[in-house]
């Protein structure tokens, strides 16, 4: 995992995080979209690595709904703390865990999980080939590759505006390119769709519930500073998800038996 500044994803962001995506969650679509990355996958009892488990949102339902056995990978200490306390609150300690990790190749052994689970992390990472050989790795024969993440299309002013309000650190790629690189890390059954239209409207409705019916709750569950922050960043999101220079969708592999 590639390192993130410390201030990404600040716990005075947390609270605006629950929330705009639902508690636990600090990528787009709450419950659903872990629904839609896993669609059609068996999760029931299997061993599942979440690279970039965030503060725990995704982990819990892939448990708690699916009946996986999760293991979460995080950067940040106080993300993996938060992720444990909500894990005890949903009463599924014994079911997941959570590892603070250093950047680099992923810290488990080789074929001891069925699926890797990943959303709105992989762009984070400069050198996806390694990171997918990675998963090769780690992943079981039949093991599957299951993510979600945002597509940076170019170099614009608007791009530079919306990763300035975010303090993102986005490598520039297409879905079609991820698709290409997990077919020459090995993967077979690779697939992906373009998920751009459902978080362009969806962000839209989530500015216009900050703006409006959210404004004096975000502030005052935070500061009026961190909700201006956060309103800053959602307005120059939606200028570059409404152009299509930021994109959005979901891409999975499985490991050959």
């Amino acid at each position: 995992m590639e390192k993130k500044q410390e201030s990404e994803y600040a716990n005075d962001f947390m609270p605006l995080m629950d929330l705009v995506w639902g508690k636990g969650f600090i990528a787009p679509g709450g419950e659903g979209n872990v629904d839609r990355i896993v669609r059609g996958v068996d999760l029931q009892g299997k061993r599942v690595l979440e690279f970039g488990s965030g503060t725990g949102g995704g982990t819990l339902v892939l448990a708690r709904k699916y009946g996986a056995r999760v293991i979460g990978l995080e950067l940040e200490q106080g993300l993996v703390d938060l992720s444990r306390e909500h894990a005890v609150s949903a009463g599924l300690s014994e079911q997941v865990e959570f590892r603070c990790v250093e950047a680099g190749p992923l810290a488990v052994d080789d074929a001891s999980f069925d699926a890797f689970y990943t959303s709105g992390v992989v762009c984070h990472v400069e050198d996806r080939t390694a990171l997918f050989d990675d998963v090769m790795r780690i992943l079981k024969p039949g093991g599957v590759l299951l993510g979600y993440d945002w597509f940076v299309t170019c170099d614009s002013d608007d791009i530079a505006k919306w990763k300035s309000a975010a303090g993102l650190h986005l490598h520039n790629a297409t879905l079609d390119s991820y698709l290409e690189t997990l077919v020459d890390c090995g993967f077979v059954e690779v697939g992906g769709s373009d998920a751009s239209d459902w978080y362009r409207q969806q962000a839209a409705r989530e500015l216009a519930d900050l703006e409006g019916p959210l404004f004096a709750e975000a502030a005052r569950i935070t500061s009026e500073a961190i909700r201006d922050a956060i309103l800053a960043e959602w307005r120059a999101m939606n200028v570059v998800l409404q152009s299509g220079e930021l994109k959005s969708g979901y891409f999975r592999g499985s490991k050959p038996l």
